[in-house]
């Protein structure tokens, strides 16, 4: 038996080595958590009582072409931040300092299109497009606007409303603290709360080229933490100490048999440590390359009590590994986009039986930065909630900008988290 592990084992590093030629440091061996996570500061700002100030909280980040689009929320003392779009353009090598703008709301016809000021609402990416749906005022009420989606055109710097063409009876009721995700042109809103307060947990899918909403089974959870990764929905709940259930949902609206949300229970303690209870944080899709896929869960305002009743904030970041892109051979100048040699590594791994660290939670580390004498200010964003965050295009980072500090003031600074 030995033998034959060994056997398998040199097989293992050998079909792993030979399908990834010229591909250092990824070898079978190697663990594929945690990952590891460094902080750099895009920009930072003073809070001022400005409604245009970009200390604020409850409002969105959306990242299209480079840049990151911020838009509405709550600036100090909880007032209603203005309708502008804020556009900050991702650092890069030969530009550190990120270009800036402030772009006033301008409708592109007569009709009044221009969203009004809000907080509370979801935002996603739309082909070029910043979609905003939903959201409330600083008291809570709803912002009525019917089932509009107000699209911002980062091209044009104009607004749109886009409107389902037919079926006004099926179609999402208003709400706030929804999520709106993109997929596949088309658009995903699931969940938030109702005109009583009243939690919801249906899903929606807005079919971008018919323009007509279509209900997808009801989750099991309310919760905001969602994330759509390659085609699956995945919903985060973590409402107990002890344990945290993954709830997933394959979106086909063609398939023959409907679709049905699978649940994954798993229990968390000091050998299988997990996230804490939290809300308003974030969860996003990430890839470190190879064709390994992570749904990252990070920040946010703690729940319960417990050994944490002195905090307010958590700091802290956790990934959960999803399932290895599938191994197919594609056109591509990157051997590792056309291998996807991770699900190779994870099968042969199986066949060991050794574990390939797939439906788990791992503790992401923090690097400091790699020159520390060279640099300036803080190093790490500091624990915070109610932020706004977006992934970026290569899905090897995140975005996230302003948020709630512990004594519920607004932060005004942007940060970029790389992952590796």
């Amino acid at each position: 038996m030995a033998e034959v592990a060994a056997g398998l084992a040199a097989a293992e590093q050998i079909i792993s080595t030979g399908v990834q030629a010229g591909v250092s440091g990824y070898a079978v061996a190697k663990p594929t958590m945690p990952l590891k996570a460094t902080f750099s500061q895009i920009a930072s700002t003073t809070q001022d009582d400005s409604r245009a100030s970009l200390a604020r909280f409850d409002h969105t980040v959306t990242i299209i072409n480079k840049k990151a689009y911020i838009f509405g929320g709550q600036t100090s003392n909880g007032r209603l931040a203005t309708n502008d779009i804020h556009c900050v353009a991702l650092p890069v090598k030969d530009a550190p300092t990120p270009e800036y703008q402030a772009l006033p709301a301008i409708q592109s016809g007569e009709e009044a299109v221009a969203p009004k000021p809000r907080t509370q609402h979801a935002a996603c990416p739309f082909g070029k497009y910043v979609a905003i749906y939903g959201g409330c005022d600083d008291k809570g009420a709803l912002v009525d606007e019917g089932h509009k989606i107000r699209l911002f055109d980062t091209e044009m710097s104009t607004w749109e409303i886009l409107e389902p063409n037919s079926h006004p009876e099926r179609v999402p009721t208003p709400r706030r603290k929804g999520t709106l995700l993109s997929h596949d042109g088309n658009l995903i809103l699931y969940g938030g709360l109702d005109s009583s307060g009243v939690e919801l947990a249906d899903v929606w899918h807005f079919n971008g080229f018919t323009k007509i909403w279509n209900q997808l089974p009801h989750a099991p959870i309310a919760t905001r933490s969602a994330a759509i990764a390659e085609h699956t929905l995945y919903l985060v709940a973590t409402s107990e100490p002890l344990s945290s259930e993954v709830h997933r949902l394959d979106i086909d609206i063609y398939a023959q048999e409907p679709p049905s949300w699978d649940t994954i229970s798993i229990p968390t303690n000091l050998l299988m440590p997990g996230p804490k209870p939290r809300a308003n944080g974030a969860l996003v899709p990430v890839i470190t390359g190879y064709g390994r896929n992570y749904l990252l869960y990070f920040f946010g305002e703690v729940l319960g009590n417990g050994s944490d009743a002195d905090l307010y904030q958590r700091s802290d970041l956790w990934t959960f590994q999803l399932p290895s892109s599938d191994v197919n051979v594609k056109a591509t100048t990157n051997l590792t986009d056309a291998i996807k040699p991770a699900k190779i590594k994870d099968q042969i791994r199986s066949k060991l039986g050794t574990d390939t660290g797939e439906v788990s939670w791992a503790e992401v580390e923090v690097q400091a930065p790699g020159d520390l004498k060279s640099h300036e200010g803080k190093v790490h964003p500091g624990p915070r909630g109610s932020f706004g965050y977006d992934v970026t295009p290569d899905k090897s980072g995140v975005v996230i900008w302003g948020g709630r500090s512990g004594d519920g003031q607004p932060i005004g600074d942007g940060w970029m988290i790389q992952l590796a």
